[in-house]
């Protein structure tokens, strides 16, 4: 028997068992092979508990402490005598301290990691995980010149090709004829505009101007005084229904919105915006009634709503008391496919769980759905939730308002 075919067989066995354990979705039966690997295995999260990404990054560690969890039990109930540590650290947001955090966990015998959540902090840390064999594994990194065949990150999520078409779309679907950039000059950001870019004025419309800034900033000031120079002329010419505006940020977006105030031009036209600002709450709270006046129209990687999606979600909650964001959900999934590539793998060991983890992700259904990969190992495809920022009691909240097919290229807008 070849090696690849033991790691078949392998893959196999322990996605059948994750299939049928009784886990609200999951029932064990008698193992019918041998893991022989034992012991205490730690697996890292590097993920945004402060900083541009806080609030995204509290729910995915609740969804990630979940599953560590359900994975421990799942490891009990098949009678493994293997558990999972987690061990969680704050990247800030910043790429080099992620980078100085996956040194910490690789120097306590870190091999595998979920997060981190930004592209900028998976540039910095890319080179350092490909050379010490330490796999990675994103549940919300979408920057395009990431997609790399052969390296040591995966990403549950897709690249930012369908979410660029997404967004392109989208502004041109709703009348608007002439858009307006501004976003954080970083991989994530540089790469996001170029494909909106692309898709909007493939589909007849007209980019008039970008503005970018320093992902550091904390005043915006200056920026959007330039825009507002620009949009006013574009309104005056066009009409202020024909023109909108493209924030590619993260969850900074607040300050801007607030800071915009003092242009009230900026604020007489559509907003549309990304997966960095889908659902924050950080945004409905702090400028909650500037979103909900220009729409703020943002976009998330989807899943379908299913019973594993609909029972994390009831858990989330109870944990955290906050509704969690999409990908949360991915995060979830993050670890069971880490564990269980580890597990197929029969060992810990980086590059023998980077051979394991395609065949594993690509039979694995878990709460954000099914986690094939493509041969970038990014997720192979998915649909976008579209959420607006809507009145809710005495303040404001996120409400999705539509939804993208990829496979169609349509939008569909809730009643």
């Amino acid at each position: 028997m070849t090696s690849t075919t033991k790691l078949v067989l392998a893959v196999v066995f322990i996605v059948l068992l994750v299939g049928s354990y009784t886990l609200g979705w999951y029932t064990a039966p008698k193992p019918t092979g041998q893991l022989t690997l034992t012991g205490t295995i730690p697996i890292g999260a590097i993920l945004a508990l402060t900083g541009d990404l806080g609030t995204y990054g509290m729910r995915e560690r609740a969804a990630i402490e979940l599953a560590v969890d359900d994975v421990n039990a799942y490891l009990y109930a098949i009678g493994a005598n293997l558990m999972i540590s987690l061990l969680v650290e704050d990247t800030e947001t910043k790429p080099d301290v992620a980078l100085t955090k996956l040194q910490s966990l690789a120097a306590r015998g870190v091999k595998a990691v979920v997060g981190p959540l930004s592209s900028a902090e998976i540039r910095n840390i890319k080179g350092y995980a490909d050379s010490n064999n330490i796999i990675i594994v994103s549940q919300s990194s979408t920057a395009t010149d990431l997609s790399i065949p052969g390296d040591f990150v995966f990403r549950l999520v897709t690249d930012d090709n369908p979410q660029g078409k997404v967004l392109g779309r989208l502004a041109f679907d709703s009348g608007v004829r002439h858009l307006f950039f501004m976003y954080r000059g970083d991989t994530y950001g540089d790469g996001l505009v170029a494909v909106v870019n692309q898709t909007f004025v493939s589909l007849g419309g007209e980019v008039l101007d970008s503005v970018r800034y320093n992902p550091d900033a904390t005043s915006f000031s200056a920026e959007l005084a330039a825009l507002n120079t620009k949009v006013t002329q574009a309104v005056q010419q066009f009409g202020a229904d024909k023109v909108a505006i493209e924030i590619v940020s993260f969850e900074e977006a607040a300050q801007i919105l607030l800071q915009a105030v003092d242009y009230p031009t900026l604020l007489s036209v559509k907003w549309f915006a990304c997966d960095g600002t889908a659902m924050s709450s950080r945004i409905s709270a702090q400028a909650g009634a500037q979103a909900a006046t220009v729409g703020l129209y943002s976009t998330i990687f989807t899943m379908a709503h299913g019973d594993k999606w609909s029972s994390l979600r009831t858990r989330i909650i109870n944990k955290i008391g906050e509704e969690p964001d999409e990908y949360a959900y991915v995060a979830y999934d993050c670890m069971w496919v880490l564990a269980l590539s580890i597990a197929a793998a029969n060992t810990y060991d980086g590059q023998a769980i980077k051979n394991a983890l395609p065949s594993v992700a690509s039979t694995y259904f878990g709460a954000s759905g099914w986690t094939q990969l493509n041969a970038n190992g990014d997720r192979a495809g998915g649909d976008y939730a579209v959420y607006t920022v809507v009145p809710s009691g005495t303040g404001f909240d996120w409400a999705r308002a539509a939804t993208y097919n990829y496979a169609s290229d349509t939008i569909t807008w809730n009643a």
